[in-house]
């Protein structure tokens, strides 16, 4: 019965979406469409920082076009982005029920994490962070459910599979290479000698898997060199976003680091506008209209915050566990995207996902055994509401307008195939 309303469910988040998809034309999600719509393997990885994403979306394409024959790639893509993030969520709710034996608990958390602004805007959009932030959300769910049902090898050896995938779709997730070793560490079926060596050589594995990767598409499918320091020398690709001097850490700016975390991790709860970081943000002035929504976020998630230290002792004895896998996941996202280009929200769909599952950690440490059906029908009111609250915001204000268009960001010198691209025969 519980598959089948989760089936339901999702069934019913799909049309909705699909009302509702993303109608925005912007310069990262046209220059993967167009490089998959070349149907040239070299374009497909072009960017190295995502090898799995236009790689995987050409032979999707390809698939799309051998069943229904159209020009429609923008949409098509769009639909796949949607698919995994319905995917992910039915896992989500599945695994997190197997561990913690709360359905309601699971749909609602799933719920939250959907309508959030960062989660809920790139489900719908061809972009590069909802599938792999969604491969680390899995990944941390699996790791934390095999451990506590045995860690063995054949569980290891899915876990390598889904964190090489998660590599493969944005390099940026080898700074999550602690999170599996943590949970062998923390397993009590292996002397302390055993563990070091399956660490080693797992990560020596994954390491390894990596490296000949990059090396296969860099020499062997984009047939770069080691000559002369220019366009066609393998670091160039494989360092590209450094090299142009144009992302993340670019010498001669200045950076408010505490601002670009607040921002980027705001944006990513509720209501994303631009790329411009300033505060949205105003308690003196609570009630103002401008600033009572994000007022209220903040507050919800501080208030959260300060209730999960104030009960560390009970949190830490409860899931000492997933909090230990959690840290080596969020820990490494915050400081390194912060570092990077913190103020832009789509480095942190990874962590609404990983918040989710520590405030429901938070509150669920303040159940009390003999009040069990109590506690939880007031965890359960708790996070209906903010379901309420999070979906009607950004429904109103970034999901509606969204879906009306096209409508055209910074596009300048592909404007021409933008259009083309816009000009998709099923919304005709």
């Amino acid at each position: 019965m519980k598959k089948i309303f989760i089936l339901l469910l999702l069934t019913g988040i799909f049309l909705f979406n699909l009302r509702y998809l993303s109608r925005a034309f912007d310069w990262d999600s046209c220059v993967y469409a167009l490089n998959i719509q070349k149907n040239r393997i070299e374009s497909a990885f072009y960017n190295p920082h995502h090898l799995g994403f236009e790689s995987s979306g050409l032979l999707y394409w390809k698939l799309v076009q051998s069943i229904y024959p159209t020009t429609d790639v923008m949409f098509f893509l769009r639909l796949r982005i949607l698919a995994f993030s319905l995917f992910f969520l039915g896992v989500f709710i599945w695994l997190y029920y197997r561990l913690y034996k709360d359905f309601v608990l699971g749909v609602l958390i799933a719920l939250l994490i959907q309508v959030s602004q960062a989660f809920w805007f790139y489900s719908l959009h061809n972009d590069t962070p909802l599938i792999h932030s969604c491969l680390m959300g899995i990944l941390f769910l699996t790791t934390v459910f095999f451990l506590k049902n045995g860690l063995k090898t054949h569980h290891l050896i899915i876990l390598w599979l889904i964190q090489l995938f998660s590599i493969y779709f944005h390099q940026s997730n080898v700074i999550h290479f602690g999170m599996v070793p943590m949970a062998i560490l923390l397993d009590t079926n292996r002397n302390f000698g055993k563990k070091l060596r399956i660490i080693f050589f797992y990560l020596t594995l994954l390491g390894f898997a990596t490296i000949l990767s990059y090396l296969f598409v860099g020499f062997i499918i984009l047939k770069r060199g080691l000559g002369p320091l220019d366009e066609k020398h393998f670091s160039f690709w494989m360092f590209l976003y450094a090299a142009i001097n144009r992302w993340g850490t670019s010498l001669g700016e200045e950076k408010n680091y505490v601002l670009y975390f607040y921002r980027g991790i705001g944006d990513a709860f509720l209501i994303f506008q631009n790329v411009i970081p300033k505060f949205r943000v105003n308690p003196i002035d609570f009630a103002n209209p401008k600033h009572i929504v994000f007022n209220i976020n903040l507050s919800f998630w501080v208030f959260s915050f300060i209730l999960g230290i104030l009960n560390l002792k009970n949190l830490w004895k409860k899931f000492r566990p997933e909090l230990s896998i959690l840290f080596f996941w969020c820990v490494p996202s915050i400081i390194f995207y912060t570092w990077w280009e913190g103020y832009f929200f789509e480095f942190w769909v990874g962590m609404i996902i990983g918040f989710w599952i520590l405030n429901s950690y938070v509150y669920q440490s303040f159940q009390i055994k003999t009040f069990t059906y109590s506690s939880r029908a007031l965890i359960h009111s708790m996070y209906f509401f903010a379901f309420i609250f999070y979906f009607l915001t950004n429904f109103t204000f970034s999901t509606l307008p969204r879906s009306i268009g096209p409508k055209f960001g910074y596009v300048e010198g592909i404007q021409g195939s933008v259009e083309k691209l816009a000009s998709e025969n099923i919304y005709r």
